[in-house]
């Protein structure tokens, strides 16, 4: 696939492939622990638009644009079937690529990560939210879609998910407890860890436990 202008994607290693997308107002350099743990294996990383090195698109981003731009993290990463690791909105948006087509797709690493909302009315709540994040935190309006919820595509399929997953949360980060709870309830033979004494990016300040939990979801994949 064709690289979007002004999209910031790189590549490293080789081995099983590994696609690593950041959270909303974050970027790719969270993930910094994570490419040095994982030197056996292919790693992409990426910058979503309007955040890190990557520049936002001409027209308003939407969640159908965002995972256009992560299907091509996916495409770069392989050839073969690739892990999809995401942070909060990037676990979000892998699990929705997933639920959407599971083509390609050889496991699943879930950080901090909700399955969005059914209720129109607590969508309408969340997308308000994102909002005045965006605001506080420097991401322009134009990319304020990308963590837009249109539907409750994702919560309505999660018993259709039929890779290995891993469900991640901090033991503090208590606003994601019953998504990550959902999450691993509802997906088939999914594991959910807790990781004591973190918040919201466990990765980044629990990156030793973390990383450890990592490597071995990989291996069981690898050697499956």
């Amino acid at each position: 696939m064709n690289r979007p202008a002004g999209m910031h994607v790189e590549i490293a290693g080789s081995g099983l492939p590994v696609v690593l997308t950041h959270g909303f107002g974050d970027d790719s350099s969270t993930f910094r622990e994570q490419r040095r743990a994982l030197r056996s294996h292919r790693v992409c990383t990426w910058d979503l638009p309007a955040h890190g090195r990557s520049g936002a698109e001409t027209e308003p981003s939407t969640r159908a644009s965002v995972l256009n731009w992560l299907e091509v993290a996916i495409d770069r990463a392989g050839p073969g079937p690739v892990v999809l690791v995401g942070h909060s909105l990037g676990g979000y948006l892998s699990l929705c690529r997933t639920v959407l087509d599971p083509n390609g797709i050889a496991g699943l690493v879930l950080i901090a990560t909700g399955p969005g909302f059914r209720d129109p009315a607590k969508r309408d709540a969340w997308n308000d939210f994102v909002a005045g994040f965006a605001e506080r935190h420097g991401v322009p309006s134009s990319a304020q879609g990308i963590c837009a919820q249109p539907d409750g595509v994702v919560i309505d399929r999660l018993e259709q998910v039929r890779v290995p997953t891993l469900v991640v949360v901090g033991g503090d980060d208590e606003r994601y407890h019953a998504g990550s709870r959902v999450i691993a309830g509802r997906v088939p033979g999914a594991r959910r860890v807790e990781i004591e004494g973190a918040g919201h990016v466990p990765h980044r300040t629990h990156a030793e436990p973390f990383n450890r939990h990592l490597r071995a979801f990989l291996r069981r994949i690898a050697s499956a």
